[in-house]
């Protein structure tokens, strides 16, 4: 032991680390544990604090399911931190409703909202804007291999897709 006082703090989200436990409730109301959870060989996560955000991180995961609409090898996860008060939980069940008419059934299970601490999540998961929706791409094994921030671009999103269709070609050989 070197004396260095440990810590229950997460370490924040980071290229090469396995992304940061989040426990999320769907639309249908089942907890989901991200990465343990995450299905397939990759899986997109759009993460965002705010609901105007929206427009933000639909740029980049309707373009990216968009893409992968028939393998069912890779996943998008749309995940809404709303705080936990009574307002922020308010706010989860007004998500759910607004979205489930919205959204097609067989995705239900993958939008998402946590009501929690946001400034917990905000150091979990790197986020220093809280106006703009952070991407993350992790592997089969949890692992952030490609993250990103803001409104997607013609060339992050290319660069994405890349990333994605790297991970999966090896899979495929």
């Amino acid at each position: 032991m070197n004396g260095t006082a440990a810590t229950t703090e997460p370490v924040p989200a980071a290229l090469g680390r396995t992304f940061p436990t989040l426990m999320a409730t769907s639309i249908t109301g089942r907890v989901v544990t991200l990465p343990d959870d995450a299905r397939g060989d990759a899986s997109l996560i759009v993460l965002v604090f705010l609901e105007s955000t929206s427009p933000m991180a639909e740029s980049w995961s309707g373009s990216f399911a968009g893409a992968f609409t028939e393998n069912s090898r890779v996943t998008t996860y749309l995940v809404s931190v709303v705080g936990d008060s009574l307002i922020g939980r308010s706010l989860a069940d007004r998500i759910h409703q607004g979205l489930r008419g919205g959204v097609p059934p067989a995705k239900h299970d993958l939008v998402l909202t946590i009501p929690g601490d946001i400034e917990r999540c905000r150091r979990a998961y790197g986020i220093d804007d809280p106006s703009l929706a952070y991407i993350y791409l992790l592997d089969g094994r949890g692992i952030i291999r490609w993250m990103e921030k803001g409104t997607a671009t013609p060339e992050a999103l290319g660069t994405l897709l890349d990333m994605a269709r790297g991970m999966l070609q090896p899979l495929q050989e």
